[in-house]
């Protein structure tokens, strides 16, 4: 059992659900059906998790989507993952990224009640759990291009509480990504936020400073040069810290 006093979650991004493997599907297509049903799997997987764990909360720091959705089952499928967690007294969280950027998403998805979908303002939600207050701070992209830094447009700390923000970005820039919403790990650590949750680069990292800032990298790899162990993040807050 774990201690009544913890606030717990658990971090992930760049689910990419039907992502869809075209390269592999012309050499091999029984693997792509295979491979094409993946990102559903780790979805499932992580939802099994968040439920073995007992954790508060599901963060998913954008692209949860590839693009427009490509199988009509994903959308009811996402949905009763969604309800599991929500049976379950799981929040979950949820911005998009350069993928799934409001103006490319082809169907809402009616969440249910213990999920928050953000909108292309920045938002704060705030509840309390494990005998601490919690104040999740997130902001989807509107369209697929974020050239200029958003952290601007983030709300202050909630003072007292332990602060969560969400955001999909490339940080300073890395190998194979594009530039979106750029901006430097100094000035995130700056920013009084206790943990950023980050999504876009599909390399996992963290940095601790003053917060800890965490690209919790891509669950399920999504072509042969992301082969290799994945991961998703948990983290703890009890009453001796973070």
């Amino acid at each position: 059992m774990r201690p009544a006093l913890t606030f717990r979650f658990i971090h992930t991004a760049d689910l990419h659900l039907d992502s869809p493997l075209v390269s592999l599907a012309l050499r091999d297509r029984d693997l792509a059906e295979r491979l094409g049903v993946a990102s559903r799997a780790a979805l499932s997987a992580i939802v099994d998790l968040c439920l073995a764990e007992q954790v508060d909360a599901l963060l998913i720091a954008g692209d949860l989507w590839d693009g427009s959705q490509a199988s009509a089952k994903t959308p009811g499928m996402l949905k009763a993952e969604l309800r599991r967690l929500d049976a379950a007294g799981i929040r979950c969280f949820i911005i998009r990224g350069n993928h799934d950027a409001i103006s490319k998403v082809t169907r809402e998805l009616d969440p249910p009640p213990n999920t928050v979908v953000f909108g292309a303002r920045a938002k704060t939600h705030r509840f309390e759990a494990g005998g601490h207050e919690i104040a999740v701070h997130g902001l989807s992209f509107a369209d697929p291009h974020a050239p200029q830094s958003l952290l601007p447009l983030y709300p202050v700390a909630v003072a007292g509480a332990f602060n969560i923000g969400m955001m999909h970005t490339s940080l300073n820039g890395a190998e194979g990504h594009d530039i979106y919403a750029p901006c430097s790990l100094a000035e995130l650590d700056a920013f009084s936020y206790d943990y950023w949750a980050l999504g876009h680069i599909h390399r996992r990292a963290e940095y601790h400073g003053r917060a800890a800032v965490v690209m919790a990298g891509i669950p399920q790899g999504r072509d042969i040069g992301e082969a290799g162990p994945a991961s998703v993040t948990m983290g703890t807050l009890s009453d001796a810290g973070f």
